[in-house]
C-alpha cells in the first residue's frame, strides 16, 4: 500500500469513526433515527456497537501501518489487542440486536455473517501472532481490517441509494452483503497480485 493510499484510508476511517460517535453528543433519535428503537429493545448492545465499532475503525489504519509495526512493535501489539477487544464487543453487540432490526431477513443474515467472520478473522490473526507465524498473522489481520472498513464502504454504497429515494432499511439489502464482500474481494485480488508480481520470472 502506498503512503497516499494509506493516508486516504486512514482519513476515511477516522472521518466515519467520528461521524459514528455522534450519538454520544446528540440524541440518538435525532442523529440515528433508524437505530433509535434499540434504545428500548437492546440499549447495552446498541451502545456497545456504536461506541466500540468506531474505535475499531479508528484503530484499523494503525494496524496496517508497516512503519509503526517495525519501529514500535509494543505499541502495535497494544493497539492490536485494543482493536481486537473493540471488534469483539462491537460484533457481539450487533449479533445481539440484529434480529430486532427493521432490515429484511436477507439483510439481517448479511450483517450476522459479517459479525461472525469479523470475530473469526480477528481471532485467527491473533492466534497466528501468538504462534509467531507473522506472515499468516498479517494476512488474517488484513482480512479483519477489510471487514472493519465495511463501515466506510457501507456509507459509500448507501449514499447514492438514499439519493435515489431508497429508505435506510431498503439500502441494507445491498449494503449488508456488498459492503464487506466487496472489501474482501478487492483485498484478495490485491494479495494475489502481490504474490504474482513477487514470483521470479
Amino acid at each position: 500500500m502506498t503512503r497516499f493510499s494509506l493516508y486516504a484510508f486512514a482519513a476515511a476511517c477516522l472521518l466515519i469513526a467520528l461521524l459514528s460517535l455522534r450519538g454520544l453528543v446528540a440524541p440518538v433519535a435525532l442523529v440515528m433515527p433508524d437505530m433509535a428503537h434499540f434504545l428500548q429493545d437492546a440499549p447495552i448492545a446498541l451502545w456497545g456497537h456504536i461506541v466500540f465499532g468506531p474505535i475499531a475503525l479508528a484503530l484499523a489504519p494503525f494496524q496496517i501501518n508497516q512503519r509503526l509495526r517495525a519501529r514500535r512493535p509494543r505499541l502495535h501489539r497494544a493497539l492490536g489487542y485494543g482493536s481486537a477487544l473493540a471488534i469483539l464487543i462491537a460484533a457481539v453487540s450487533s449479533l445481539t440486536f440484529v434480529s430486532g432490526s427493521h432490515a429484511s431477513v436477507f439483510a439481517k443474515a448479511g450483517f450476522a455473517v459479517l459479525a461472525v467472520l469479523w470475530i473469526g478473522f480477528t481471532a485467527t490473526g491473533i492466534s497466528f501472532a501468538r504462534n509467531r507465524d507473522f506472515t499468516r498473522h498479517r494476512l488474517w489481520m488484513l482480512r479483519s481490517v477489510a471487514l472493519t472498513s465495511a463501515a466506510v464502504t457501507l456509507r459509500l454504497i448507501m449514499a447514492p441509494l438514499l439519493a435515489l429515494g431508497w429508505t435506510v432499511p431498503q439500502t441494507y439489502d445491498v449494503t449488508a452483503w456488498g459492503a464487506w464482500l466487496l472489501n474482501l474481494a478487492l483485498l484478495e485480488l490485491w494479495l494475489r497480485r502481490r504474490q504474482w508480481t513477487a514470483r521470479p520470472a
